[in-house]
């Protein structure tokens, strides 16, 4: 128990890491999208087409920075959740071995109600577990399906900056560049911190 404990804290910390990595990373994106907003105004009518995308910036690395903050907490009330189970798991481990070496005890019986309640606390705490691992599933999922955006993001931005002209051509392009770099970064720790949910499934 005290192995697949601490597997499943490191699994946790892993997740709670590369979410922190991924809003920092938003937080930059934000950034980009006022440097962009910065540059449009100046390139005037020739980047009008480029001024609302960087409100789409600003919406990605807004729902970035709220969603990772939101899977944290999931992950840890499931931590939270997980030791509590880790706990019941071992007190029915404890009250098999008992059944066993002391099946022909005459108070053996004595032990049915609390081995009882054990039970329906372990089914609870095992449901609520399952449940808060599909929930955090779902959250990284929908995370991740809103960064496949960033792609689409990138290329009209590519776009828009061919028409701002040579002077504010190529900072524009470079947002795109950065958003698409940022978008895919946070991609990385988002499909890393799904396989880490994986794990967790199994415990």
């Amino acid at each position: 128990m005290s192995e697949l404990s601490n597997n499943y804290f490191v699994s946790v910390a892993e997740i709670a890491a590369k979410l922190d990595q991924a809003t920092r990373i938003a937080q930059q994106l934000s950034l980009t999208a006022s440097n962009a907003r910065a540059v449009a105004l100046r390139a005037g009518e020739r980047a009008a087409g480029f001024r609302p995308l960087t409100d789409f910036i600003d919406r990605l690395a807004e729902i970035t920075i709220k969603s990772s903050r939101k899977i944290n907490k999931l992950a840890a009330n499931l931590s939270q959740t997980s030791a509590d189970k880790v706990r019941a798991d071992s007190a029915i481990a404890h009250f098999k071995v008992v059944f066993v070496k002391a099946k022909d005890s005459e108070f053996i019986s004595s032990l049915d109600e609390v081995h009882q309640r054990s039970l329906t606390r372990q089914a609870k705490l095992d449901f609520s577990y399952r449940r808060q691992i599909d929930r955090l599933s779902d959250e990284l999922e929908m995370l991740s399906s809103e960064l496949r955006n960033a792609v689409i993001l990138a290329t009209l931005s590519r776009v828009e900056a061919s028409q701002a002209g040579t002077q504010y051509q190529d900072a524009l392009i470079n947002v795109a560049d950065n958003v698409e770099g940022a978008a895919s970064k946070i991609k990385e720790h988002i499909h890393y911190s799904q396989q880490m949910v994986s794990t967790l499934e199994e415990y």
